[in-house]
């Protein structure tokens, strides 16, 4: 086995960060350089403008495809403009008029709300009676967050200067825009009423008066408050009748005590039914009664009951995490090294495995809170912390493809990741005593990272939408869970007689856990070529083999050859940095005889007829889809009852980026992958099926949609 100590162990371990951070780097539009990404100007509905008078002003902004700016209350991440003003005595610029939002998925468990392409906040200005200046120069010193895949804090000094007369003149273009934006503000309906409470675990928002009156002539309906923390942005809002009223049922967010006991106010934004129009509205909730009646979420308890509860629940799930991370391949390379002493320390000196089970928790448990105390800074600053959305990026693929095949490598045998490299350059993880203990629990929490995500994606997400206590409560637990199994064992004599003696067995099982490694590694490629096309599949390649040689090359043991293997790495690097400039494919996965793609069009044309539809929303890089796939969507009894009930597929790929198909998923109360959808023959809306689908329940599902 080659061991990778010194300074070239020390480049590969910064090249294999640079990857990383090519990740963000294919997102960019060339901010890097300097460039601007949203484009701003102050305009004015005046050209000139007279004392004593009022106008407006607004911030124009166009943002490039893809990328968004948030609204004044921004969701679980990001950050609302902000302006300063530098101005003349006497002039006042008043509150930004804020628009209503869209919603902006980020995972499942993380919404945002904000505005994409084009954007005016417009701002009164009022001028003084006693004004005698022949000009009017007004200086915004504006500052704001733009995301796509990263986020970009933009700020920009801005200037508009203005013209002052005895009759104010109408600025046309400035004007339209301004008024355009105006009209769309929501505004206070007097003819509708609010009341806001919680019961059964829920929020509910009770409407009365306009068209609230008749819920069924509702939908598409969303909340957006103004205070953060009141609901689940992420959640689900279910629109149901009341007694003559509307019903807007939600999920409680960390902040839900303080709801029901102040009134609560924000933007309403709904659809009348059978009209493409979208109207929006102010509505002020006075706390309400509760009393409607509704069957309490299971578990559901008071308000303060329940925030206790669901972060208890929430640890509980986090610690499970973390125990079920000793299990993965992720962790075993760093693991093992300790594993193995650990094994000939238990059968030697008991006090020294109980010193070590201490310092070892001590290592994972601050690695564990100081990522967790990262996440909550990047938060803070509008960056998006999740999981699972970047696999939509091309280059996040081929470098996850790249940190497989490394780790595959390495349990075969290839090469060991020396002592100087996970030692921090001291040989830290290697030593006796408590150091070693420590800088392996550490260790431990590096390596297990990427695998945090798919295995305890809800607790953590959903930790992050909460306060920063919250965050780091949930990172220990997390952080308790994986170190869990040591402790017990350093902590109990008797546990540490049945530990098994050292042997060739380790080896073997080590050597095992290459291959689920590489058949990932083969999963992660076919994704690649879907997204970038086959010569992505060339680049990564030439990246893989760029790695080997120079495990081979350093393993040579001569300086020239070290110096050669670090070539090697660069040329791998070039290879990632050449699949990040790809252009996205618009090539998703290979469609059946049966299988139309999916439209809102495809769809309203099938209902017509009458025909039941069934709409797959899936994505390449979704294991759970594939696996629906394999065991139930492509089997011969399902694919009997599609033909037999007459039931047309379609199917909507996500594996890109796809505006509409994220307003599909965000529609059915979904913030992503796999969804399945079924519309039945008499026409109306889908009804959403399980995330796990079986042949027998789907069979069922077929069979009620075609005679629905």
């Amino acid at each position: 086995m080659r061991v990778l100590n010194g300074l070239p162990g020390f480049i590969l371990m910064v090249v294999l960060a640079a990857l990383s951070s090519l990740a963000s780097a294919s997102a960019q539009t060339g901010w890097s350089r300097g460039d601007v990404i949203v484009e701003a100007e102050l305009i004015a509905d005046q050209s000139v403008v007279a004392p004593g008078d009022s106008f407006h002003i607004g911030l124009h902004q166009t943002m490039p495809e893809g990328w968004h700016t948030y609204w004044r209350n921004p969701g679980d991440n990001g950050l609302p403009v902000e302006i300063d003003w530098t101005m003349p005595d006497g002039v006042t610029v008043g509150e930004i008029v804020w628009p209503t939002p869209i919603e902006l998925p980020l995972t499942d468990v993380i919404m945002d709300y904000g505005y994409k392409d084009e954007l005016v906040l417009p701002m009164p200005v009022s001028l003084p009676a006693d004004y005698a200046a022949d000009t009017l120069t007004l200086r915004a010193d504006a500052t704001w967050l733009v995301c796509e895949v990263i986020c970009v804090p933009e700020e920009r000094t801005l200037s508009l200067t203005l013209d002052v007369g005895p009759e104010a003149q109408r600025n046309e273009a400035g004007y339209w825009f301004i008024r355009e934006a105006l009209d769309a503000e929501p505004r206070l309906d007097p003819s509708v009423s609010a009341s806001l409470s919680i019961e059964g675990g829920r929020v509910i928002l009770e409407l009365a008066g306009g068209e609230f009156d008749n819920p069924d002539a509702i939908e598409h309906l969303r909340y957006f408050p103004y205070e953060t923390g009141v609901i689940r942005n992420a959640g689900e809002q279910r629109v149901q009748a009341g007694e003559g009223t509307t019903l807007v049922v939600m999920e409680p967010g960390y902040a839900v005590s303080s709801a029901g006991q102040d009134r609560q106010d924000g933007v309403l934004s709904w659809q009348t039914r059978g009209s493409d129009e979208r109207q929006a509205i102010v509505v002020e909730a006075e706390p309400g009664s509760g009393g409607y009646g509704l069957a309490p979420v299971p578990g559901s308890m008071t308000p303060a009951e329940g925030v206790s509860t669901g972060l208890f629940t929430l640890v509980l799930l986090a610690f499970g995490g973390g125990l079920i991370l000793n299990l993965m391949p992720c962790v075993f390379p760093v693991l093992s090294i300790k594993v193995l002493k650990f094994v000939q320390a238990a059968h030697a000196d008991t006090g020294a495995v109980r010193r070590q089970g201490g310092f070892f928790l001590a290592g994972v448990l601050v690695s564990f809170v100081g990522l967790a105390a990262a996440l909550v800074v990047l938060r803070e600053v509008g960056l998006p912390v999740g999981w699972g959305f970047q696999l939509q990026v091309p280059v996040v693929v081929a470098i996850l493809s790249l940190l497989l095949f490394a780790i595959g490598l390495n349990l075969m045998g290839a090469f060991e990741v020396g002592a100087r490299m996970m030692g921090l350059g001291a040989g830290l993880a290697d030593q006796p005593g408590w150091k070693g203990a420590f800088f392996t629990g550490v260790l431990a929490v590096v390596v297990a990272a990427p695998c945090v995500g798919p295995l305890a994606a809800g607790a953590l997400g959903l930790a992050l939408t909460q306060p920063a206590p919250v965050v780091l409560l949930v990172a220990a637990a997390m952080g308790l869970g994986l170190a869990a199994p040591f402790v017990i064992f350093s902590m109990s004599p008797t546990l540490l007689r049945f530990l098994p003696k050292p042997g060739a067995w380790m080896v073997t099982f080590r050597q095992f856990l290459a291959f689920p490694m590489f058949a990932s590694v083969i999963w992660l490629s076919w994704v690649l070529t879907l997204q970038s096309g086959p010569i992505a599949l060339v680049f990564l390649g030439a990246a893989m083999l760029a790695m080997s040689f120079a495990i081979w090359a350093h393993g040579q043991g001569h300086t020239i050859w070290s110096v050669i293997a670090i070539a090697a790495l660069l040329g791998g690097v070039i290879s990632v940095v050449a699949i990040a400039r790809l252009p996205t494919t618009t090539s998703t996965q290979t469609l059946s005889g049966r299988v139309e793609p999916w439209s809102h069009e495809r769809v309203a044309e099938l209902q017509a007829v009458g025909q039941p539809v069934f709409v797959d929303v899936t994505a390449a890089w979704c294991v759970t889809c594939q696996i629906n796939k394999l065991t139930v969507l492509d089997t011969a009894p399902v694919e009997d009852a599609f033909d037999r009930f007459g039931v047309a597929s379609l199917r909507a790929d996500w594996t890109n980026r796809n505006e509409t198909i994220a307003n599909l998923i965000s529609d059915h109360g979904q913030a992503g992958v796999p969804l399945y959808l079924l519309y039945p023959a008499s026409g109306g809306e889908p009804r959403v099926l399980p995330t796990v689908l079986s042949s027998g329940s789907l069979v069922e599902a077929l069979e009620w949609a075609a005679n629905s």
